[in-house]
């Protein structure tokens, strides 16, 4: 039985013809009630016949088909019964066992069918169960890739088929010279692994000429399906090597890539070994090739990893054949270019305030290959929408705002006042760099300016909101006024452009949180500070005229304990940062007036000087004023009160000068005095003495002036009378000028005469008080000389 199962798996072809009943017509036969499915309609000789089953099948059909259609019949199962609750007769077709009846067996040789008919017992033919398969899950033909030969070689190909265990197949090629080769050979090969079989067809030409070249196919069928796989063959009559450009001799890439290949054409066989040299070095000896960051590809190809300026240059690809003597070379120029990058852009703030009416130079500064072309635009001041998906349109990603309506830059235009234009070429930062300057002259209205770095690499712009404004750097605090004391006055004002900042709010600080529990200095943190400060309620108020937010804290009456730190916080528009500025409050203490020196007797003499200073101090700077005999003491003539009273000058003391004199320093605090008797010596007569003397003095000087006035103007009158016509000479020196008409006239003498006179005399008359005519002496002598300067 064993041998004959084996024999019916070998024929794949029966499992077909067992799953399929023929149609037959009813013929009761008294003598058989069971029909045989033998060959042509002949017997089973061996009464054994196969049923196959796939292990898809959910039914077994034992057909045991009966010429009596009211027969009964039984189902025999070899070696245990079969549980027959749920299995079905059908007189047309059989017996149908359901799939888990026969899973459950743990063996299960053969079924078959007996009945009873006309007092005897019939059996039909034994049928053995044999599970096949009919499912082809995989078709592989090596080698995978087209198979290139040399004429007088040997081609292998291997056609495997991985398929459902039992699976009967048919495995068929298909060539080119498959009529007419006869050097084939074909080999099968089937191995059951642990999950599936493995099938397998080698395929192999020896001595392979050009006319084998071309498709072969792999054909693998099983009972239910069909797959075919199929390869390129190609035959070369001998070793060749055929290199050409891909791209032209000069291949351009822009700098940033993540990867690029240096590509060439190249038709060869067998392959042929590949050298890259980059100015004349081989690729695989020079640095970057041991970083991995080029690679050469079996396809001859080059790559190079993160693009960078640096990787510019000659490059060449050498193919060789070493055993044919063949050898093929290109050459390529690789040039990278660099988008443009402006400098300003990381380093400058675009939206800093500038002050009005200051003058400004916008710089935007680009380095780029091909060296790129730097243009500016300006627009009216209003805020831009961020527009992402425009950006991304453009190949941008820098998030800058997309702003429409610009209008390009010349002198007359740009809304401010522009003095030049300026682009050129610099070296900064090492490289040669595009710069160009927009300076403008006076800053005077707000408007929005963006420069345009461009070439073939791509382009990038810098945009500069140019804000003005008349609060210097957008943001200070003022203390009024700037020293300060107790029971003064005091405001602390905080101002901000309206543009760059909001949320202004004052503070003070805690004097505790300035150092931490260790004692030391604790670093402060402008979006931590209000942690470790107070609130303080401030007047917010917004002027129109400079666009700017100022909060104001104001103290009444400046005491003491409120000397400390406070700090006005604001928060920017743009970026939400928030930005802190101190001012320490230094309370001065009241303090009552002292004396430095104390006031010292004195003893003077008659028309002698007295001098007397108050030296006080105290907070706020005490008020003084000068009493004698505690009578208040005023300016007047000969009495002088200097430096805010610090000082008391007399001129020339008389007798009533003498006294007692005090000085009395008073503020907030309270007063103090200082007191000192001064004592004059000598006598007044003594003094008259010296009045007659020094008038009689000047009375004859002047008379003597005028009378040598009086003599060389006539003189001078008398010489040009008598004096010879003048004749022609020669002088080495320049003519001295003629005496004015009016400097030799003797009325005028005489006037000048008067007006020297006149105050000595009028100050003597004066006088009548014998004891101050010497002060009054004095002083006409004095008007008498500066009359007489502006005389002459």
């Amino acid at each position: 039985m064993i041998t004959q199962i084996a024999a019916a798996i070998t024929q794949g072809r029966v499992s077909r013809i067992s799953q399929r009943l023929p149609l037959y017509f009813l013929h009761p036969d008294p003598e058989q009630p069971f029909l045989s499915r033998g060959d042509s309609g002949q017997g089973n000789r061996n009464n054994l016949e196969t049923i196959f089953m796939k292990h898809s099948s959910s039914h077994l059909t034992v057909p045991c088909l009966v010429t009596v259609p009211d027969l009964n019949v039984t189902l025999h199962a070899y070696p245990l019964p079969l549980d027959m609750r749920e299995i079905t007769w059908d007189n047309k077709r059989g017996w149908s066992i359901p799939r888990w009846v026969i899973d459950s067996l743990p063996l299960l040789y053969s079924v078959s069918c007996g009945a009873t008919l006309g007092g005897k017992e019939f059996d039909s033919a034994a049928y053995l169960i044999h599970v096949t398969g009919s499912q082809v899950y995989d078709v592989k033909l090596f080698p995978v890739d087209p198979v290139e030969l040399i004429a007088g070689e040997t081609l292998t190909l291997n056609c495997t088929a991985l398929v459902e265990f039992n699976t009967g197949l048919e495995i068929h090629w298909s060539y080119p010279g498959k009529l007419t080769n006869s050097c084939v050979e074909m080999k099968p090969y089937r191995e059951t692994l642990s999950h599936a079989t493995e099938v397998a067809s080698i395929l192999t030409i020896h001595k392979v000429n050009v006319s084998d070249t071309g498709s072969y196919s792999c054909n693998v069928s099983s009972t239910d399906m069909t797959k075919t796989q199929q390869t390129q063959v190609l035959v070369y009559e001998k070793p060749f090597i055929s290199l050409n450009y891909r791209n032209g001799p000069v291949v351009e890439v822009t700098a940033g890539q993540k990867s690029f290949k240096l590509q060439v054409n190249v038709s060869a066989f067998p392959t042929p070994e590949t050298q890259w040299f980059r100015d004349g070095k081989k690729i695989n000896h020079r640095p970057e090739f041991k970083m991995k960051k080029t690679k050469i590809h079996l396809n001859h190809a080059l790559e190079i990893r993160d693009v960078c300026e640096e990787d510019s240059g000659q490059y060449s690809v050498v193919l060789k054949n070493r055993a044919a003597a063949l050898e093929q070379r290109l050459n390529i120029t690789l040039v990278v270019n660099v988008p443009p990058q402006i400098r300003e852009k990381e380093v400058a703030d675009p939206s800093s305030p500038y002050p009005s009416g200051s003058s400004q130079t916008l710089t935007c500064s680009a380095y780029g290959l091909p060296p790129p072309i730097i243009s500016w635009q300006w627009r009216a001041w209003s805020p831009c929408v961020q527009n992402s998906t425009q950006n991304r349109a453009k190949g941008r990603n820098d998030g800058m705002a997309d702003c429409q309506n610009w209008q390009d830059i010349n002198p007359d235009s740009g809304r401010n006042d522009i003095e030049a234009l300026e682009t050129s070429a610099e070296v900064m930062d090492g490289r040669q760099k595009i710069v160009s300057r927009l300076h403008i002259r006076n800053a005077s209205v707000s408007v929005m300016y963006k420069c345009s770095a461009v070439n073939k690499a791509g382009e990038d712009e810098r945009l500069i909101y140019f804000y003005v404004t008349t609060i210097p750097e957008g943001f200070s605090v003022d203390l009024q006024p700037s020293e300060n004391q107790e029971q003064e006055k005091v405001s602390l004002y905080c101002r901000a452009d309206n543009y760059t900042y909001e949320s202004l709010q004052w503070y003070r600080l805690d004097p505790r949180a300035l150092r931490d529990e260790h004692g030391e200095p604790r670093e402060l943190d402008c979006r931590s500070m209000h942690l470790y400060a107070e609130t303080l309620d401030s007047q917010l108020s917004f002027q129109e005229s400079s666009n700017s937010w100022v909060l104001n804290f104001t103290v009444a009456s400046l005491q003491l304990q409120d000397e400390g730190h406070y700090v006005c916080e604001a928060q920017r528009r743009r970026s939400g940062e928030k930005q802190c500025l101190f001012r320490y409050i230094a309370v001065k203490a009241l303090e009552a007036p002292r004396y430095k020196r104390s006031l010292t007797n004195q003893t003077v003499n008659v028309t002698g000087s007295l001098r007397m200073e108050c030296d006080a101090e105290g907070r706020p700077v005490p008020r003084l004023s000068w009493f004698k005999d505690n009578q208040p003491l005023h300016q007047m003539s000969g009495v002088q009160l200097q430096d805010s009273n610090r000082t008391l000058s007399i001129q020339r003391v008389r007798e009533e000068d003498a006294g007692l004199y005090t000085c009395t320093a008073c503020n907030q605090r309270g007063c103090v005095n200082s007191s000192a008797a001064v004592r004059v010596i000598g006598s007044s007569d003594k003094a008259n003495v010296e009045i007659v003397i020094l008038i009689g003095t000047g009375v004859i000087a002047v008379f003597f002036w005028a009378l040598l006035i009086l003599i060389f103007c006539n003189v001078k009158r008398v010489s040009a009378a008598t004096a010879p016509p003048p004749f022609p000479r020669v002088t080495a020196g320049p003519i001295p000028p003629p005496l004015p008409p009016h400097s030799c006239a003797p009325n005028e003498a005489l006037i000048i005469l008067a007006a020297l006179s006149s105050p000595v005399n009028r100050a003597w008359e004066q006088s009548s008080d014998v004891p101050h005519r010497h002060r009054h002496f004095n002083e006409a002598r004095g008007e008498a000389e500066s009359r007489t300067r502006r005389t002459f």
